[in-house]
């Protein structure tokens, strides 16, 4: 939504928004954006035209109410999105895993290359370069690199001209009960292609090979194995950051050296740099356009040190994310004590992955569990997993793991047993960063020597 608001700024249109967190859209203030921090009926002036809002928001909302008693349209964010979309050449990143990311590096290699795309994603780039603050930029040019989520099928409302899908596990399953359903949301979407762009799927992923034979544009391969059309050959890894060359048909293309941590991070790149050369990036424009990318916020982010102690920040909170991220920080540290804070996004998933989860935490030295954040769930019910639960599992397979899940009290012990030299990293999709800041901000105080 705030991606959304930034690219609809730059076009011209006069907004107001809504949300609880209305601080950390400060800089939408800063642009003349009249900010609400509560839902409220009253909020929606007389001269709203257009109402967006996102998933998260229900249709009791005070302000949705408000706008059907005055007849004013409403779009979600995918259908906003979408109208914006049709009218640019655009280019669809969706899968499981990794679409903010590869939305972003494809954005940086267009860039490169001399283009000015329009570009929509989720999260926050390092140090803010050109594309926005925000993952958002209005570009001259014709081309739209978008994030596309699946969640609610809400990638339906794209016609993509290119797409990329990085893989499908099962996810969301408040909307996909089965991973049958997942599997058929990700065929249409494949079908979605336009017939003369192009589908770029991940060679390893049998599900995304099989969306991909029902779309009517062509598709090629990516990944790490003989057979597929672009491979990522002769890596070099130097503390979890690595080194890849780029081939094309058996080819090499260009030697990339990524600046951001995490070995799947280089099917990323490699996906990014096939869609930079089918739209004019040459090979050293995408080798430079990537081996200088600084990365996203809250992906494997290197937020700083205090008292000592080095905190990276994550978004992981599917297990196949939390073990590559909890992976690359021991290349990242191989010689360093790791503690790993973790918060489970949606009672739901977490019984659906339990065990897979319960494993993916293994890889650090201690592990503290939060209490479950509920996005898009109601209230807990009787006999509802629990981070207790979690933790259960965690410490069954021999892992540490303190008794304690509110944030506050989990804090407090890590505030205590961090030493200089640790490595604090903090997981989550809800607020475990703001949890994170607030610990490094005690660290600062009570350690000023670090």
């Amino acid at each position: 939504m705030r991606s959304l608001a930034r690219v609809l700024l730059e076009i011209g249109w006069s907004l107001s928004g809504s949300d609880p967190r209305a601080e950390s859209v400060a800089d939408l203030r800063d642009r003349g954006v009249r900010l609400f921090a509560n839902h409220a009926a009253d909020n929606v002036a007389e001269t709203v035209g257009l109402v967006i809002f996102s998933d998260a928001i229900g249709p009791g909302n005070p302000e949705l109410q408000r706008a059907g008693q005055r007849k004013i349209p409403t779009l979600r964010y995918f259908q906003a999105l979408g109208l914006l979309a049709d009218a640019r050449q655009t280019i669809a990143v969706a899968g499981t895993h990794g679409k903010s990311t590869v939305s972003a590096m494809i954005g940086a290699i267009l860039r490169t290359a001399g283009a000015d795309p329009t570009v929509v994603f989720g999260a926050e780039p390092v140090g803010g370069d050109r594309v926005g603050r925000g993952g958002s930029h209005l570009g001259r040019g014709p081309a739209m690199v978008v994030e596309a989520c699946e969640y609610r099928a809400n990638f339906l409302h794209l016609r993509p001209r290119e797409a990329v899908l990085l893989g499908i596990e099962h996810d969301h399953f408040d909307c996909y009960p089965t991973i049958g359903r997942l599997e058929h949301a990700f065929g249409l979407f494949a079908r979605s292609v336009r017939a003369e762009g192009r589908l770029l799927v991940p060679h390893a992923c049998r599900r995304s090979r099989v969306a991909a034979a029902s779309a009517a544009c062509r598709w090629e391969t990516f990944g790490w194995e003989e057979g597929a059309d672009w491979r990522a050959t002769r890596l070099g890894n130097r503390l979890g950051r690595y080194g890849f060359t780029v081939e094309r048909a058996g080819r090499p293309l260009c030697r990339v050296d990524l600046k951001v941590l995490g070995r799947h991070n280089v099917l990323n790149a490699l996906a990014a740099a096939a869609v930079g050369l089918q739209n004019g990036a040459n090979a050293e424009q995408i080798a430079d356009a990537l081996s200088h990318w600084p990365g996203l916020r809250r992906r494997l982010e290197m937020v700083g040190q205090a008292g000592g102690v080095t905190w990276v920040d994550d978004y992981a909170h599917h297990p196949t994310e939390i073990a590559a991220a909890l992976r690359a920080v021991r290349e990242a540290f191989p010689d360093r004590r790791v503690f790993c804070l973790f918060e489970p996004h949606q009672a739901s998933r977490t019984a659906r992955t339990l065990d897979e989860t319960a494993v993916s935490l293994q890889n650090a030295d201690v592990t503290l569990i939060t209490e479950i954040f509920r996005a898009r769930e109601p209230l807990p019910a009787n006999g509802e997993v629990t981070a207790a639960d979690l933790a259960r599992s965690v410490r069954a397979l021999g892992a540490e793991v303190p008794p304690i899940h509110g944030a506050d009290r989990c804090a407090e012990h890590l505030a205590h047993r961090l030493r200089p030299g640790d490595v604090l990293v903090t997981l989550g999709a809800g607020n475990i960063g703001t949890t994170g800041y607030e610990l490094f901000e005690r660290l600062r105080k009570d350690r000023p020597a670090g």
